[in-house]
């Protein structure tokens, strides 16, 4: 599937673009958090707690050698600091050193149990590695904990699509769409768990969804030639093939990898 691995880290960059560009605002947060930090006057407790935040800044910066700095040295400090594992696991994904997040997801979970931000992460990095019962484990977990998660829920969908349970996915993606009901993302793994269950029909109209919602998905697109050819309709299919190709010429591997051929 599209991994949300990598769809993280294209939040990242996204995340660090808009800071270049809205970066007066994320430096001036940085500075005031600095002036805490070297005020003789902060105490012990708000330094930590400013430099917790300078971190997680540096990190939404893309600043993450710094960030790696500051949560480093919190939780020299703060050991028990559930929330700052996962920052720093976080700042791990984004410079793809999965190891050491998985560690700090792993350790932030050992802390805090309930902790569902670790959970997602840690299912993610499961996912990335192609542990897909783990995966499911910790998402089962964060379901649990927040059933008006949609995050959680789309993301366990995706795993069960992984081990081809198409039933068990199609079931987590209604869910999933009933509290978001304009997920374009949600909508296309759907129609391609319904495309690799046999059900082309009922592929065609999510894709078809998904594309209204989302109408540049290259991605989607080829999944709806696909599934239109196999519901019968080859012409169309084969003009969604070409567009989608046209945008992306290599949608047809990365489809394959998927599962839609």
């Amino acid at each position: 599937m599209r991994s949300r691995w990598l769809i993280a880290l294209a939040l990242v960059a996204t995340a660090t673009t808009s800071a270049a560009q809205g970066g007066n605002t994320l430096e001036a947060q940085i500075r005031a958090r600095t002036r805490v930090i070297e005020s003789p006057q902060t105490s012990r407790a708000e330094r930590l707690d400013a430099q917790a935040d300078r971190g997680v800044l540096f990190r939404k910066a893309g600043q993450f050698d710094l960030a790696l700095v500051d949560l480093t040295e919190v939780l020299r400090q703060r050991a028990g600091a559930d929330d700052v594992y996962v920052e720093r696991g976080m700042t791990y994904v984004a410079t793809r050193q999965r190891v050491l997040a998985m560690t700090d997801f792993s350790d932030a979970l050992r802390i805090n149990p309930a902790n569902r931000t670790a959970l997602s992460q840690r299912a993610a990095l499961y996912r990335a590695q192609e542990q897909y019962d783990e995966a499911i484990r910790d998402l089962n977990q964060a379901v649990a904990l927040e059933p008006g998660d949609p995050w959680a829920v789309s993301e366990r969908g995706l795993d069960f699509l992984a081990k081809a349970d198409f039933d068990a996915a199609i079931v987590d993606f209604n869910r999933a769409l009933e509290l978001t009901p304009t997920s374009a993302w949600t909508f296309a793994e759907r129609g391609v768990a319904y495309l690799r269950s046999g059900r082309p029909g009922q592929a065609v109209e999510d894709l078809s969804h998904a594309l209204e919602l989302d109408e540049g998905d290259a991605w989607t697109l080829y999944a709806r030639g696909i599934a239109r050819t196999k519901a019968g309709d080859a012409d169309a299919g084969s003009r969604d093939i070409a567009a989608a190709i046209k945008v992306w010429p290599d949608v047809a591997v990365a489809a394959a990898k998927d599962g839609i051929r």
